[in-house]
């Protein structure tokens, strides 16, 4: 399904997954982006703050990044005014999230459309809806595929099946080349490490989105190298004995 994306973003992840999207193979799906900087909205007449400049074309799928809670308002209206069928507004700051939120959620289904808020982006793995599950058939809970040599424990080659949208993945995939996982243990922290580096999700003792997103990462190696947390888990306690 070749769905039209727009993206409403603004801050450093909203940048961030613009980018990365904007130079992907769903280049071609992009109509349109822009960075929406409105810090308030009108509560008698919202539309009025709608940014001149801002195009509206028609568009299936309508992703928010990291635009600023009352900004949130906005998006209804916007949605109607491209004919939305769907919106992906994932939550990868708490102190983002849209003020009036479930009212948000109430109208847009009201319109007849698809409301996700997936926690972080990249643990989206599949969706009820057609154009979110097109979206994230390629990205959204990363997926890879290793080349190993079984007999050094070395990983030869790392290829990604699904990337997650903010590219997390694909920059790490390279670095993976060479890389022992003879102890789980310690590469599970490097990759955490390598994770962390790249993910500017907030990363709070209230809400550790960033920590969900590196575990998330090391879950789907730990996947692809056929092993799961409770080997993971074994190594390390043998390792202190």
């Amino acid at each position: 399904m070749n769905e039209r994306i727009y993206i409403l973003y603004h801050g450093s992840f909203g940048e961030l997954v613009t980018e990365h999207l904007a130079t992907s193979e769903f280049a071609d799906r992009i109509v349109g982006f822009y960075d929406l900087k409105v810090a308030s909205v009108s509560l008698d007449e919202p539309e009025r703050d709608i940014p001149a400049d801002m195009p509206l074309p028609e568009c299936d799928l309508l992703l928010v990044l990291g635009i600023l809670p009352k900004a949130g308002d906005l998006v209804p209206i916007i949605a109607a005014k491209m004919g939305v069928k769907a919106v992906l507004w994932p939550i990868e700051d708490p102190n983002l999230i849209p003020e009036g939120r479930y009212s948000i959620e109430k109208e847009l289904k009201e319109m007849g459309v698809h409301v996700e808020f997936p926690e972080p982006l990249c643990a989206l793995e599949r969706s009820d809806n057609e154009l979110v599950n097109a979206f994230v058939s390629v990205f959204g809970k990363p997926e890879f595929e290793l080349k190993l040599n079984e007999k050094k424990k070395i990983i030869e080659l790392a290829k990604v099946i699904r990337d997650t949208p903010c590219g997390s993945a694909s920059k790490i995939a390279p670095r993976l080349t060479g890389m022992s996982y003879n102890d789980l243990k310690s590469f599970e922290d490097q990759v955490r490490q390598m994770h962390d580096n790249e993910c500017v999700a907030y990363m709070g003792p209230d809400r550790p989105i960033m920590q969900r997103a590196g575990e998330i990462l090391a879950d789907a190696l730990k996947e692809a190298l056929h092993v799961d947390g409770s080997e993971s888990e074994s190594e390390s306690e043998e390792g202190r004995e």
